[in-house]
């Protein structure tokens, strides 16, 4: 299984209309894809590990959801409960977005290219900055302390994934 990532930013009207426009463009080209805010992103190697780890858990019959896009959501919240996960997911209004696709290598790059046409594409937003320090904190239950302890604020998206890395290991 292959993945990508088509990043920038959206203006969603109705949620669930836009989420049922990216389930017809996933059944019509059998692939997976997840809506996540960029916000709670701690950049590229938070969404490796997370899409990995999803992909694996299925891969072994480890995963908690039935469905592997929620899978994905699981993993980039390190969270088992799935209404928090949903946090990590879209919401009505301007936003920075994350569209993840899985699925077979040129179906993945077909869809990725067909979703690039919803965003007005902007990979940076993908990328960990300050800005993103409160959202992630609130997200990922960091603690000043801890930051701290980690050496600052740069430390963050370290933090984000070592809670992935739990979250996997302690299943």
């Amino acid at each position: 299984m292959q993945y990508d990532v088509v990043a920038g930013k959206i203006t969603i009207e109705n949620v669930q209309a836009f989420l049922r426009e990216l389930d017809a463009i996933a059944h019509s080209s059998n692939t997976t894809i997840q809506a996540a805010d960029a916000t709670k992103i701690a950049g590229r190697r938070h969404v490796d590990c997370a899409v990995r780890n999803a992909i694996r858990s299925f891969r072994d019959h480890r995963n908690i959801a039935t469905d592997l896009g929620v899978e994905i959501l699981l993993h980039l919240s390190a969270c088992r409960q799935i209404r928090k996960a949903l946090e990590m997911g879209v919401h009505e209004g301007g936003m920075d977005v994350l569209l993840i696709v899985v699925g077979a290598k040129r179906s993945v790059e077909r869809t990725a290219t067909q979703l690039t046409g919803l965003i007005r594409s902007d990979p940076r937003v993908m990328d960990y900055d300050e800005t993103k320090n409160t959202p992630l904190m609130h997200a990922f239950n960091i603690t000043k302390q801890e930051i701290a302890a980690a050496g600052g604020d740069a430390r963050i998206p370290d933090l984000v994934r070592e809670r992935l890395v739990l979250f996997d290991a302690f299943r």
